[in-house]
C-alpha cells in the first residue's frame, strides 16, 4: 500500500505536468479504481487462498494508486475551502469504511462471498465511471457562478 500510494502520487504529478490535471489526476483514479474492480473479481474466483490473497492485495494496492488523486483534486476544486472539503471527503470515506465492515459479511452470509466481492467490484467500477466526470480545473467558485449562487467561497 505504501509503494502504491507513493507511486500513484508520482505518476499523477508526472501525468498532470505532461498532459494536464484532468488526465493526470482523474486518469489515474479511473485506471486504479477500474483495476481494483477487475482484481476483486479475479481474486474472488481464484482457486487457492494463497492466490486469492495476492490478487486481492493487488486490488487494495490499486486503490492506493488513486489516493493522491482524491486529495489533490479536493485541493484543486475547493480552492480557499480545501480544509472543509477535505474534511467532508474524509468523513464520507470513513462512513463508507464503517458501512463496509458490517455490510460485507452480511452480504456474504446471505448471498455468499463471491457476491460480496462482486458488490465491491461494482462500487469500484462505479467510482471509476464517476471520475470520468470530475474536472479538477473547475473550482467550487466557478460552479457557484455557473448555477447562480452569489456567495463566493474563495474569499
Amino acid at each position: 500500500m505504501i509503494a502504491c500510494s507513493l507511486a500513484g502520487g508520482a505518476i499523477s504529478d508526472h501525468l498532470s505536468k505532461t498532459f494536464g490535471k484532468r488526465k493526470g489526476r482523474c486518469g489515474i483514479a479511473v485506471f486504479a479504481l477500474g483495476l481494483a474492480a477487475i482484481l476483486l473479481i479475479l481474486g474472488s474466483r481464484a482457486e487457492s487462498a494463497r492466490l486469492a490473497s495476492v490478487v486481492l492485495a493487488g486490488g487494495a494496492g490499486a486503490l492506493y494508486l488513486a489516493q493522491s488523486s482524491f486529495w489533490s483534486v479536493t485541493a484543486d476544486i475547493a480552492a480557499g475551502s480545501s480544509g472543509s472539503v477535505s474534511g467532508f471527503m474524509n468523513m464520507g470515506a470513513q462512513l463508507g469504511g464503517a458501512l463496509t465492515a458490517s455490510l460485507t459479511p452480511a452480504i456474504a452470509a446471505r448471498y455468499g462471498w463471491d457476491t460480496s466481492f462482486f458488490v465491491a467490484a461494482a462500487l469500484a467500477a462505479a467510482g471509476a465511471i464517476a471520475w470520468l466526470f470530475v474536472d479538477p480545473e473547475r473550482t467550487l467558485a466557478a460552479t457557484q457562478k455557473f448555477i447562480g449562487v452569489t456567495d463566493n467561497i474563495e474569499r
